[in-house]
């Protein structure tokens, strides 16, 4: 991981973190995403679902780490948030009738 710098968090789940992150002498951000290793087997298929896909609406997988205790996604990053608060925005704007 010493080619990135690692920014806040940006997201957290029961096992894993992503945080904002940048490419050592470049201005390409990421979102790179630490899991515990007792989930390798869901990282293992989470990777091989991303390498398959290839849309526009989908995040793009670039690479992965492994260190003595996580494993690193790194990952199209996305400004803006997260799909969830994306919507909850959107609808809570939309007026009544």
């Amino acid at each position: 991981m010493n080619q990135y710098h690692i920014y806040e968090a940006i997201g957290r789940g029961k096992y894993s973190t992503v945080y904002k992150g940048r490419k050592k002498k470049t201005i390409e951000y990421y979102a790179i995403k630490s899991v515990d290793k007792s989930q390798r087997s869901k990282v293992h298929q989470e990777v091989r679902t991303l390498h398959t896909l290839d849309h526009s609406n989908v995040l793009r997988f670039h690479t992965w780490y492994e260190t003595s205790a996580h494993l690193w996604l790194v990952l199209e990053y996305c400004v803006g948030g997260d799909l969830l608060t994306l919507l909850l925005f959107t609808f809570s704007r939309i007026p009544e009738r």
